[in-house]
Protein backbone atom coordinates (compact mmCIF):
# COMPACT_ATOMS: atom_id res chain seq x y z
CA UNK A 1 0.00 0.00 0.00
CA UNK A 2 1.66 3.18 -0.79
CA UNK A 3 1.42 5.75 2.08
CA UNK A 4 0.78 9.66 1.64
CA UNK A 5 2.94 11.13 4.15
CA UNK A 6 1.45 14.33 2.43
CA UNK A 7 -2.00 13.74 3.95
CA UNK A 8 -3.34 16.91 5.93
CA UNK A 9 -3.76 16.08 9.24
CA UNK A 10 -4.73 19.10 11.37
CA UNK A 11 -2.94 18.30 15.06
CA UNK A 12 -2.75 21.33 16.78
CA UNK A 13 -5.17 20.81 19.20
CA UNK A 14 -4.94 16.61 19.80
CA UNK A 15 -2.90 17.19 23.22
CA UNK A 16 0.65 17.30 21.17
CA UNK A 17 3.81 18.34 22.80
CA UNK A 18 5.01 20.20 19.80
CA UNK A 19 1.69 22.98 19.88
CA UNK A 20 1.01 22.79 23.19
CA UNK A 21 4.28 23.89 24.71
CA UNK A 22 5.14 26.38 22.26
CA UNK A 23 3.33 29.52 23.60
CA UNK A 24 5.27 28.97 27.05
CA UNK A 25 8.57 27.66 25.87
CA UNK A 26 8.68 30.27 22.89
CA UNK A 27 6.28 32.85 23.38
CA UNK A 28 4.55 32.57 20.16
CA UNK A 29 1.40 31.12 18.40
CA UNK A 30 0.62 27.42 17.50
CA UNK A 31 -1.50 29.13 14.53
CA UNK A 32 1.44 31.40 12.83
CA UNK A 33 4.16 29.84 14.10
CA UNK A 34 6.08 25.98 12.12
CA UNK A 35 6.47 24.11 14.93
CA UNK A 36 10.14 22.43 14.18
CA UNK A 37 11.06 21.79 17.92
CA UNK A 38 10.06 18.49 19.06
CA UNK A 39 11.38 14.96 18.14
CA UNK A 40 8.19 13.61 16.29
CA UNK A 41 6.68 13.28 13.20
CA UNK A 42 3.59 15.00 11.46
CA UNK A 43 2.41 11.25 10.12
CA UNK A 44 0.39 8.45 11.23
CA UNK A 45 2.25 5.41 12.29
CA UNK A 46 2.13 2.00 9.80
CA UNK A 47 -1.96 0.89 9.86
CA UNK A 48 -0.91 -1.99 11.66
CA UNK A 49 -0.20 -0.30 14.68
CA UNK A 50 -3.49 1.84 14.48
CA UNK A 51 -5.17 -1.66 13.76
CA UNK A 52 -4.21 -3.00 16.96
CA UNK A 53 -4.88 -0.62 18.86
CA UNK A 54 -8.68 -0.51 17.62
CA UNK A 55 -9.02 -4.31 18.31
CA UNK A 56 -7.68 -3.52 21.72
CA UNK A 57 -10.13 -0.82 22.24
CA UNK A 58 -13.22 -2.81 20.37
CA UNK A 59 -12.60 -5.80 22.97
CA UNK A 60 -12.69 -2.90 25.91
CA UNK A 61 -10.72 -4.50 28.93
CA UNK A 62 -7.21 -2.73 29.69
CA UNK A 63 -5.57 -4.56 32.45
CA UNK A 64 -2.21 -4.88 33.58
CA UNK A 65 -0.08 -6.34 30.53
CA UNK A 66 0.72 -10.01 31.06
CA UNK A 67 3.74 -11.93 29.13
CA UNK A 68 6.08 -10.01 27.35
CA UNK A 69 7.42 -13.20 25.44
CA UNK A 70 5.68 -12.18 21.87
CA UNK A 71 7.25 -8.71 22.35
CA UNK A 72 10.76 -9.49 23.00
CA UNK A 73 10.48 -12.39 20.06
CA UNK A 74 9.51 -8.99 17.80
CA UNK A 75 12.15 -6.81 19.20
CA UNK A 76 14.67 -9.85 17.99
CA UNK A 77 13.11 -10.62 14.85
CA UNK A 78 13.62 -7.36 14.11
CA UNK A 79 17.16 -6.80 14.57
CA UNK A 80 18.06 -9.74 12.93
CA UNK A 81 15.78 -8.50 10.12
CA UNK A 82 16.58 -5.07 9.45
CA UNK A 83 20.00 -4.55 11.49
CA UNK A 84 21.49 -8.59 10.83
CA UNK A 85 21.80 -8.60 14.84
CA UNK A 86 21.46 -11.83 16.32
CA UNK A 87 20.25 -11.01 20.34
CA UNK A 88 19.06 -13.67 22.82
CA UNK A 89 15.15 -12.61 24.00
CA UNK A 90 16.69 -12.86 28.03
CA UNK A 91 18.95 -9.62 26.91
CA UNK A 92 16.29 -7.43 26.59
CA UNK A 93 14.72 -5.81 29.26
CA UNK A 94 11.11 -3.26 28.58
CA UNK A 95 11.53 0.07 29.92
CA UNK A 96 9.33 3.28 29.91
CA UNK A 97 11.44 4.61 27.00
CA UNK A 98 15.17 5.29 26.43
CA UNK A 99 15.52 7.95 29.00
CA UNK A 100 13.73 6.16 31.72
CA UNK A 101 16.22 3.21 30.51
CA UNK A 102 18.99 5.11 31.08
CA UNK A 103 17.77 6.61 34.36
CA UNK A 104 17.77 3.43 36.27
CA UNK A 105 20.98 2.73 34.31
CA UNK A 106 22.73 5.93 36.05
CA UNK A 107 21.09 4.10 39.04
CA UNK A 108 22.94 0.89 38.83
CA UNK A 109 25.84 1.73 37.55
CA UNK A 110 27.08 4.99 39.51
CA UNK A 111 26.75 6.69 42.75
CA UNK A 112 25.64 10.21 43.59
CA UNK A 113 28.98 12.29 42.71
CA UNK A 114 30.24 10.23 39.76
CA UNK A 115 31.09 11.47 36.47
CA UNK A 116 28.99 10.90 33.11
CA UNK A 117 30.72 11.68 30.46
CA UNK A 118 29.33 13.42 26.99
CA UNK A 119 30.72 14.23 23.63
CA UNK A 120 28.60 17.51 23.27
CA UNK A 121 26.12 18.68 21.73
CA UNK A 122 24.59 15.52 22.34
CA UNK A 123 20.61 15.22 23.55
CA UNK A 124 19.51 17.56 25.65
CA UNK A 125 17.29 15.15 28.03
CA UNK A 126 20.34 13.41 29.28
CA UNK A 127 21.56 16.17 31.15
CA UNK A 128 18.82 16.90 33.04
CA UNK A 129 18.42 12.84 34.00
CA UNK A 130 22.00 13.60 35.13
CA UNK A 131 21.37 15.98 36.90
CA UNK A 132 18.35 14.76 38.40
CA UNK A 133 19.86 11.58 39.74
CA UNK A 134 22.83 13.53 40.87
CA UNK A 135 25.40 12.72 38.71
CA UNK A 136 27.80 15.18 37.28
CA UNK A 137 27.54 15.75 33.26
CA UNK A 138 31.29 16.07 31.91
CA UNK A 139 30.94 17.53 28.56
CA UNK A 140 33.94 16.67 25.83
CA UNK A 141 33.50 18.72 23.01
CA UNK A 142 33.14 17.22 19.49
CA UNK A 143 35.58 18.50 16.79
CA UNK A 144 34.07 19.57 13.09
CA UNK A 145 35.89 17.75 10.16
CA UNK A 146 34.23 18.16 6.84
CA UNK A 147 30.81 19.14 7.76
CA UNK A 148 30.38 16.10 10.70
CA UNK A 149 31.45 15.59 14.08
CA UNK A 150 33.77 13.68 14.79
CA UNK A 151 35.69 12.07 18.38
CA UNK A 152 38.62 13.42 19.60
CA UNK A 153 40.18 11.17 21.49
CA UNK A 154 43.34 13.21 23.15
CA UNK A 155 40.85 15.30 24.27
CA UNK A 156 38.87 13.37 25.89
CA UNK A 157 42.36 11.58 27.79
CA UNK A 158 43.40 14.62 28.58
CA UNK A 159 39.82 15.78 30.30
CA UNK A 160 40.09 12.53 31.95
CA UNK A 161 39.11 12.78 36.44
CA UNK A 162 39.14 9.16 37.48
CA UNK A 163 35.38 9.40 38.55
CA UNK A 164 34.15 8.57 35.20
CA UNK A 165 31.63 5.49 35.61
CA UNK A 166 29.75 6.16 32.78
CA UNK A 167 29.84 6.88 29.30
CA UNK A 168 25.98 7.92 26.91
CA UNK A 169 26.67 7.60 23.11
CA UNK A 170 24.19 8.70 20.56
CA UNK A 171 24.34 6.16 17.74
CA UNK A 172 23.58 7.13 15.15
CA UNK A 173 24.15 10.90 16.37
CA UNK A 174 21.79 13.41 18.01
CA UNK A 175 21.74 15.91 17.09
CA UNK A 176 24.53 16.27 14.32
CA UNK A 177 22.92 13.05 11.63
CA UNK A 178 26.27 11.68 12.28
CA UNK A 179 26.61 7.65 11.29
CA UNK A 180 29.60 6.43 13.20
CA UNK A 181 31.88 4.44 11.29
CA UNK A 182 33.22 0.63 13.05
CA UNK A 183 36.75 2.60 13.72
CA UNK A 184 35.16 5.04 15.79
CA UNK A 185 33.38 2.57 17.87
CA UNK A 186 35.99 0.27 18.30
CA UNK A 187 38.19 2.85 19.40
CA UNK A 188 35.43 3.98 21.44
CA UNK A 189 35.13 0.42 23.18
CA UNK A 190 39.18 0.11 23.59
CA UNK A 191 39.05 3.52 25.98
CA UNK A 192 36.55 2.41 27.88
CA UNK A 193 37.69 -0.92 28.77
CA UNK A 194 41.17 0.95 29.78
CA UNK A 195 39.43 3.41 32.01
CA UNK A 196 37.02 0.92 33.23
CA UNK A 197 34.15 2.97 31.97
CA UNK A 198 30.54 1.46 31.27
CA UNK A 199 28.80 2.30 27.99
CA UNK A 200 25.70 3.39 27.71
CA UNK A 201 24.64 3.03 23.52
CA UNK A 202 21.32 5.24 22.44
CA UNK A 203 20.35 3.67 19.50
CA UNK A 204 16.64 5.34 19.35
CA UNK A 205 17.20 6.63 15.58
CA UNK A 206 19.05 3.64 13.93
CA UNK A 207 16.27 2.70 12.00
CA UNK A 208 16.40 5.55 10.33
CA UNK A 209 19.11 5.76 7.49
CA UNK A 210 19.37 6.92 4.23
CA UNK A 211 20.41 5.09 1.31
CA UNK A 212 24.07 6.67 1.31
CA UNK A 213 25.29 5.36 4.21
CA UNK A 214 24.69 2.38 6.69
CA UNK A 215 24.49 2.05 10.17
CA UNK A 216 25.85 -0.93 12.02
CA UNK A 217 24.72 -1.21 15.35
CA UNK A 218 27.55 -0.92 18.25
CA UNK A 219 27.37 -4.62 19.66
CA UNK A 220 27.35 -6.29 15.97
CA UNK A 221 30.07 -3.95 14.94
CA UNK A 222 32.27 -4.76 18.28
CA UNK A 223 31.05 -7.73 19.94
CA UNK A 224 33.74 -7.52 22.30
CA UNK A 225 32.54 -4.72 24.00
CA UNK A 226 29.76 -6.75 25.29
CA UNK A 227 31.17 -7.04 28.78
CA UNK A 228 30.75 -3.45 29.66
CA UNK A 229 28.09 -2.09 27.76
CA UNK A 230 24.65 -1.67 27.59
CA UNK A 231 22.22 -0.47 24.81
CA UNK A 232 19.15 1.47 24.48
CA UNK A 233 16.64 1.39 21.42
CA UNK A 234 12.85 1.76 20.61
CA UNK A 235 10.07 1.59 18.08
CA UNK A 236 9.32 4.81 18.98
CA UNK A 237 11.19 7.14 16.95
CA UNK A 238 11.05 5.06 13.72
CA UNK A 239 7.13 4.78 13.64
CA UNK A 240 5.80 8.14 15.52
CA UNK A 241 4.67 6.41 18.28
CA UNK A 242 6.75 8.24 20.81
CA UNK A 243 3.72 9.10 22.99
CA UNK A 244 3.60 5.09 23.84
CA UNK A 245 7.11 5.61 26.05
CA UNK A 246 8.04 1.96 25.40
CA UNK A 247 11.93 1.32 24.69
CA UNK A 248 14.29 -2.01 24.99
CA UNK A 249 17.80 -2.36 27.05
CA UNK A 250 19.94 -4.91 25.44
CA UNK A 251 22.25 -6.46 27.94
CA UNK A 252 24.34 -9.54 26.32
CA UNK A 253 26.51 -9.74 29.90
CA UNK A 254 24.88 -11.69 32.03
CA UNK A 255 26.39 -9.60 35.38
CA UNK A 256 25.56 -6.65 34.28
CA UNK A 257 21.82 -7.22 33.41
CA UNK A 258 21.47 -8.88 36.72
CA UNK A 259 22.73 -5.65 38.35
CA UNK A 260 20.26 -3.70 36.06
CA UNK A 261 17.56 -5.94 36.69
CA UNK A 262 17.85 -5.52 40.25
CA UNK A 263 17.77 -1.00 39.84
CA UNK A 264 14.67 -1.99 37.77
CA UNK A 265 12.85 -4.28 40.27
CA UNK A 266 13.33 -1.46 42.78
CA UNK A 267 11.62 0.94 40.25
CA UNK A 268 8.83 -1.33 39.56
CA UNK A 269 8.99 -3.47 36.10
CA UNK A 270 5.05 -2.84 34.89
CA UNK A 271 5.00 -2.12 31.05
CA UNK A 272 3.10 0.32 29.08
CA UNK A 273 -0.11 -2.05 27.79
CA UNK A 274 -0.60 0.24 24.67
CA UNK A 275 3.30 0.81 24.02
CA UNK A 276 3.84 -2.83 24.16
CA UNK A 277 0.61 -3.33 21.31
CA UNK A 278 2.25 -0.59 19.55
CA UNK A 279 5.38 -1.51 18.90
CA UNK A 280 4.51 -5.36 18.69
CA UNK A 281 2.80 -4.22 15.68
CA UNK A 282 5.07 -1.74 14.00
CA UNK A 283 7.92 -4.14 14.41
CA UNK A 284 5.70 -7.15 12.62
CA UNK A 285 4.03 -5.28 9.98
CA UNK A 286 5.78 -1.81 9.91
CA UNK A 287 8.91 -2.53 7.83
CA UNK A 288 7.05 -1.65 4.11
CA UNK A 289 5.56 1.84 5.89
CA UNK A 290 9.90 2.38 7.31
CA UNK A 291 11.11 2.17 3.66
CA UNK A 292 8.53 4.63 2.27
CA UNK A 293 9.25 7.44 5.23
CA UNK A 294 13.00 7.37 4.34
CA UNK A 295 12.11 7.49 0.62
CA UNK A 296 10.36 10.36 1.91
CA UNK A 297 12.58 11.86 4.29
CA UNK A 298 15.17 11.39 2.90
CA UNK A 299 13.50 13.99 -0.33
CA UNK A 300 12.80 16.86 2.58
CA UNK A 301 16.56 16.12 3.86
CA UNK A 302 18.01 17.25 -0.07
CA UNK A 303 15.04 19.67 -0.22
CA UNK A 304 16.02 21.50 2.70
CA UNK A 305 19.85 20.69 3.00
CA UNK A 306 20.37 22.43 -0.46
CA UNK A 307 18.28 25.53 1.11
CA UNK A 308 20.69 26.29 3.95
CA UNK A 309 23.01 26.16 1.94
CA UNK A 310 22.32 28.90 -0.28
CA UNK A 311 21.63 31.14 2.69
CA UNK A 312 24.64 33.51 4.27
CA UNK A 313 26.72 32.52 6.40
CA UNK A 314 24.30 29.12 7.27
CA UNK A 315 26.03 25.95 7.00
CA UNK A 316 24.44 22.86 7.78
CA UNK A 317 25.53 19.64 8.86
CA UNK A 318 25.33 16.57 6.42
CA UNK A 319 22.81 14.17 7.82
CA UNK A 320 23.21 10.82 7.29
CA UNK A 321 20.47 9.36 9.87
CA UNK A 322 17.61 11.03 11.95
CA UNK A 323 15.09 13.58 10.90
CA UNK A 324 16.58 16.29 12.58
CA UNK A 325 18.79 18.31 10.62
CA UNK A 326 21.81 20.25 12.61
CA UNK A 327 22.30 24.04 11.20
CA UNK A 328 24.97 26.56 12.39
CA UNK A 329 24.37 30.41 12.30
CA UNK A 330 27.73 31.10 14.15
CA UNK A 331 29.43 32.95 11.58
CA UNK A 332 26.51 35.54 11.40
CA UNK A 333 28.16 36.92 14.88
CA UNK A 334 24.95 37.93 16.97
CA UNK A 335 23.77 36.76 19.94
CA UNK A 336 21.93 33.25 20.57
CA UNK A 337 18.99 36.09 21.73
CA UNK A 338 19.21 37.94 18.44
CA UNK A 339 19.30 34.26 16.46
CA UNK A 340 15.76 33.71 18.53
CA UNK A 341 14.43 36.37 17.77
CA UNK A 342 14.80 35.93 13.98
CA UNK A 343 13.81 31.95 13.66
CA UNK A 344 10.78 33.16 16.33
CA UNK A 345 9.72 36.60 15.50
CA UNK A 346 10.69 36.97 12.13
CA UNK A 347 10.87 34.06 10.16
CA UNK A 348 8.12 32.55 12.75
CA UNK A 349 9.97 29.08 12.88
CA UNK A 350 10.67 26.96 16.20
CA UNK A 351 13.30 24.80 16.47
CA UNK A 352 15.08 23.25 19.14
CA UNK A 353 17.91 25.83 20.15
CA UNK A 354 21.53 24.57 20.33
CA UNK A 355 22.36 25.61 23.71
CA UNK A 356 20.30 22.98 25.16
CA UNK A 357 22.59 20.51 23.75
CA UNK A 358 25.98 21.45 25.60
CA UNK A 359 28.06 24.70 25.93
CA UNK A 360 29.34 23.98 22.12
CA UNK A 361 26.02 24.68 20.83
CA UNK A 362 25.40 28.09 20.93
CA UNK A 363 23.89 29.63 17.89
CA UNK A 364 23.24 26.26 16.34
CA UNK A 365 19.33 25.22 15.76
CA UNK A 366 17.92 21.52 15.13
CA UNK A 367 15.04 21.71 12.87
CA UNK A 368 12.66 18.80 12.35
CA UNK A 369 12.17 17.81 8.61
CA UNK A 370 9.67 15.03 9.37
CA UNK A 371 6.94 17.06 8.43
CA UNK A 372 5.01 17.13 4.98
CA UNK A 373 6.56 19.03 2.26
CA UNK A 374 4.34 21.96 2.22
CA UNK A 375 5.26 22.87 5.80
CA UNK A 376 8.90 22.32 4.75
CA UNK A 377 8.52 24.35 1.86
CA UNK A 378 6.95 27.14 3.83
CA UNK A 379 9.93 26.69 6.58
CA UNK A 380 12.11 27.20 3.74
CA UNK A 381 10.53 30.01 2.38
CA UNK A 382 10.59 31.57 5.62
CA UNK A 383 14.39 31.36 6.52
CA UNK A 384 15.19 31.88 3.36
CA UNK A 385 13.60 35.78 3.67
CA UNK A 386 15.41 35.70 7.17
CA UNK A 387 18.96 34.67 6.18
CA UNK A 388 19.11 35.23 2.70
Amino acid sequence: MIVNFDKYIDSRHAKLSKFDSIESLYGTNKDTCISMWVADMDFNPPQSVITALQKEVTHGVFGYYGSNKSFVNSVKIWMKRRHDWDISEEWCSVVHGVNSGIGMGLRAFSAPGDEVLLFSPIYYSFFNTIKNNERVAKEIPLKVVNDQYEVDFNELDKRLSGKEKIIIFCSPHNPGGKIWDIETLTTLADFCRKNDIIIFMDEIHHDLTYSDKTHTTFLKAVPEAEDMSVLFTAATKTFNIAGCHTGTTIIPNPKLRSIYDQEHAAFGKTPNRFGMIMTEAAYREGEEWLDQLMHYLEKNKNIFTTAMKSLNKVKVFDLESTYLAWVDFSKLNISEEKLRNMLIEEAGVAPSFGSGFGKAARNFARFNLACRREILDLAINRLTKTFL
